[in-house]
């Protein structure tokens, strides 16, 4: 296994970080915008308060490996999209923004639309762009491009209305739970029917799609009953299979555009020095956050 491999690995486990983790709060993004219910909105509040604006740093993990390990693939696809990924990274600033404005000032009914907007538009762009790039498309406005972008978009909110079923139980609301076991349900239904014949149209036969198709159909059963921390990870796995398989449709040669090997071995040497303090700061923000509200760290 050659250096350029390794990197390619972390580069694909930091975009399986930002989809499972950031892409949840994309997700619930958009069902604020779609659930006018303030219960709804106040579970999804709380739900992303304490992590949303951490769940940033896989993205800012990926664009330095990117740009590190392959300058010229990270030039070239910055170069070729800089408009939905600017599109993109302006969702990201307005959806933060009105986050922070609307506990500032509840008041303005601006708020809300906007967020709710800035959710969706944000996957939608990476979505597209991503697809672009592993199709060998031209643009983020093609068929590929906008199947990418709907399908990422609803990949979202699928696990977004998984994992926000656990935080409306911890938070003690029957009725917002059956509520988002329906969206659940709702969305990955909607998201197979979408994911499923897309793999066949663009050909990929990786073996990965048919796992996610099992772990979809896995988690369907167990919102049914109620499974609620299992569901949490089939519904994980059934969403960043669909990433891995299709990383595999990308005919980019990384060994020709990758970086010096002594430029690697210092990029992870550096890498392994951060992790052993982002890693598990990362994880005790976790743990605390899930103990629940009116508990504390013993």
């Amino acid at each position: 296994m050659s250096y350029s491999d390794v990197a390619l690995g972390l580069i694909l486990l930091g975009l399986s970080a930002y989809l499972l983790f950031g892409g949840a709060d994309f997700g619930a993004g958009l069902w604020h915008l779609v659930s006018r219910r303030r219960s709804d909105q106040r579970v999804i509040e709380h739900a992303m308060g304490p992590l949303w604006e951490a769940n940033h740093v896989w993205l800012i993990f990926v664009m330095v490996m990117t740009w590190t390990a392959f300058p010229p693939v990270f030039a070239g696809i910055m170069s070729a999209h800089w408009v939905p990924l600017s599109l993109a990274a302006l969702g990201i600033v307005a959806r933060g923004s009105t986050f922070v404005f609307a506990k500032a000032a509840p008041d303005q009914p601006w708020h809300a639309p906007i967020f709710g907007i800035s959710s969706v538009l944000t996957p939608y762009c990476f979505g597209a762009v991503a697809t672009v790039v592993a199709t060998g498309g031209d643009t983020w406005l093609s068929p590929a491009g906008l199947y990418g972008g709907l399908l990422t978009t609803a990949l979202c909110a699928y696990l977004a209305a998984v994992y926000l079923i656990w935080d409306a139980r911890r938070l003690g609301d029957a009725e917002v739970i059956l509520r988002f076991r329906g969206y659940a349900m709702m969305s990955g239904v909607a998201t197979g029917l979408l994911a499923l014949p897309g793999a066949v149209t663009f050909g990929v036969h990786s073996p990965l799609m048919a796992l996610s198709a099992a772990a979809g159909l896995a988690s369907l059963f167990l919102v049914h009953y109620q499974r609620l921390l299992a569901v949490r990870v089939t519904g994980a796995l059934a969403v960043v299979t669909v990433l891995w398989g299709a990383a595999g449709m990308a005919g980019l040669d990384l060994d020709r555009h990758a970086a010096h090997d002594a430029v690697l071995q210092v990029v992870f040497a550096a890498l392994g020095v951060g992790a052993l303090i982002l890693v598990p700061s990362m994880v005790w923000l976790f743990v605390l956050f899930q103990r629940g509200p009116g508990r504390t760290a013993s």
